[in-house]
């Protein structure tokens, strides 16, 4: 199972991020209960991604007791292709490579986070967003 994270730098409502990223986590788990493996790709930006690894780091030994396995993929393209019209060609890489559910977390107005959401969607990749004033 492959989930795409997004969020704004500024996010630092962690108890949030917790409880969106176990909600994605446990309807993954009941409709694909035979994929053991559940794979979080985002670009390792400040703020909201950072906190996915910290959140994947601190669960990953109870997803091993329940029988998954729980990664941290951090995306770096070999590419510096510029897309005309994303802001970051980053996202745009990283979308295009499929995935099971999207998560953007969004805090104010985040032009990169909104466009990775709205992209996303484009794709028919199943997106929750969170956002936050």
């Amino acid at each position: 199972m492959k989930v795409l994270v997004a969020g704004s730098k500024n996010w630092i409502n962690y108890d949030e991020l917790i409880r969106n990223i176990t909600v994605v986590i446990e309807d993954l788990v009941s409709k694909n209960p035979d994929d053991k493996v559940i794979t979080f790709v985002h670009t390792g930006s400040i703020g909201a991604e950072n906190m996915v690894t910290e959140f994947i780091g601190k669960t990953e030994s109870y997803m091993r007791q329940k029988g998954y396995s729980i990664r941290d993929s951090v995306f770096r393209p070999k590419t510096t292709e510029v897309i005309p019209g994303y802001r970051s060609t980053k996202d745009a890489l990283m979308v295009e490579q499929g995935a099971d559910v999207a998560i953007v977390f969004i805090k104010g107005s985040c032009k990169r986070t909104e466009t990775f959401a709205r992209l996303s969607k484009a794709y028919d990749i199943p997106t929750k967003i969170v956002k936050e004033n």
